[in-house]
């Protein structure tokens, strides 16, 4: 009992530890990868596709059925009026039974099965295409509440800053060394600044409800993480981008496995050139003496197996018209391929353009940001020895603001263009 009490106290002091360190509870996060795992669990278009998916893997299993032998049973109760002609009584009854196995079809039943084995693969990559849309609008979503939340700060910064601006203007003007003017210019911005402020605040509200919606459940702004957004993202080679892209687009894969099928089509469309061979084996009963006879005396039993090869000669050239259809879709599907593959490669292009662009534009804008932290500085410093004007200050506000959305919007573009070549590489 002893071990128990020391081993449980042990247990609530590092845990007392763990949310002193913490400065708080510990509650669990929201990560990017848990938010886009539960968007590919809850959304219901995800689950339409799954649908899609799963009407292949049943057609795989009825095309699977054809591999195997046919049983069918049949009983026939009869009453008429009167004898027949033949013989037949008024009363009798026929039981009958037959199994039947085609053993060959031209290789029909084999090239089916692999053509819809290749769509029901073609299937899964479609699935995945449409996980990794929602997986990069959630990222995208993501990201505009981080941008947002940055924006907020630097909008609260800078009403911060006409703040105090205002009220050293507010005790120059009563001494009179400013004019009213001077005080009016400052507050006008000062209230601009407050509606950005605002404005910012609605866009973080409204991120957070397209989150929701892409996510398929509610979530707490305040427990989001962005802590991926610490360290910008590595880059690499365009050949190992264009390796990756062309071996992981589900979009190219899905088209390749539809090349597939088609061949696989082409060659079932074969099969009618072929002979066709059947094998059946039948019993049949049938009792000419009332409703259940109770003896078998009265009764006829006939057991009868068929071996059958038939081969369709001319039909009209229909069968080669089949194989040339065949033929036709495969091409098409082939054109597409090659279409694709240009359209994905260009979009890589562009993508690396647009990351280049974006990760220069950071670089100008941190060299923006320092020099207009030193403007400010140096403002101050000429607005506190009474050389500088409320122009001066207006000016190194707004040139402190702008540079710091700049920022931000440079940081963030790097991480959208990188969302972006993930998504391309299907890499979420």
């Amino acid at each position: 009992m002893e071990t128990k009490s020391m081993g449980k106290n042990v247990c609530i002091l590092f845990c007392t530890l763990v949310m002193l360190i913490s400065g708080g509870p510990v509650f669990a996060s929201e990560t990017l990868g848990s938010l886009q795992k539960s968007a590919c669990e809850n959304r219901d278009l995800v689950k339409r596709y799954q649908a899609d998916l799963e009407i292949l893997m049943q057609e795989e299993t009825k095309v699977r059925g054809e591999f195997l032998p046919s049983l069918d049973l049949r009983y026939t109760l009869n009453k008429l009026n009167h004898d027949t002609a033949t013989g037949e009584t008024r009363e009798n009854d026929t039981f009958s039974g037959a199994v039947s196995w085609n053993l060959f079809a031209g290789f029909k039943d084999y090239y089916t099965l692999k053509s819809v084995q290749s769509l029901t693969r073609a299937g899964q990559f479609r699935l995945d295409l449409i996980q990794q849309d929602i997986r990069l609008n959630v990222a995208m979503d993501f990201l505009g509440i981080y941008r947002s939340m940055e924006n907020l700060k630097v909008a609260e910064a800078a009403v911060k800053l006409y703040d105090d601006r205002l009220r050293q203007i507010e005790l120059k003007v009563k001494v009179g060394v400013l004019k009213r003017t001077d005080y009016l210019k400052v507050k006008v911005e000062m209230d601009n600044a407050v509606q950005t402020r605002r404005r910012v605040e609605a866009a973080v509200a409204a991120g957070i409800n397209r989150l929701v919606f892409e996510v398929g459940r509610s979530i707490n702004g305040a427990e989001l993480d962005f802590s991926i957004f610490n360290e910008l993202p590595e880059r690499e080679s365009v050949g190992g981008y264009q390796t990756r892209l062309l071996a992981n687009r589900s979009d190219l894969n899905a088209l390749k496995m539809a090349f597939d099928a088609a061949e696989m089509t082409v060659s079932a469309s074969r099969a009618s050139l072929y002979p066709r061979a059947d094998l059946s084996l039948g019993y049949s009963s049938h009792t000419r003496d009332e409703f259940f006879p109770e003896s078998f005396e009265n009764s006829d039993d006939e057991v009868r197996c068929q071996a059958v090869i038939s081969m369709n000669l001319f039909d009209g050239m229909k069968k080669y018209a089949v194989t040339r259809q065949a033929r036709l879709e495969q091409q098409k599907i082939k054109f597409d391929i090659r279409e694709l593959e240009e359209t994905l490669k260009t979009e890589l292009e562009n993508i690396l353009l647009d990351m280049a662009v974006a990760f220069d534009n950071l670089a100008v804008a941190k060299t923006g940001t320092v020099e207009a932290k030193e403007n400010i500085r140096i403002t101050d410093l000429a607005f506190g020895q009474g050389i500088g004007t409320s122009t001066d200050v207006l000016d190194a506000i707004f040139g402190i603001s702008r540079a710091s959305f700049n920022l931000v919007t440079a940081y963030t573009e790097v991480f959208e263009a990188h969302f972006r070549l993930r998504r391309l590489l299907e890499d979420f």
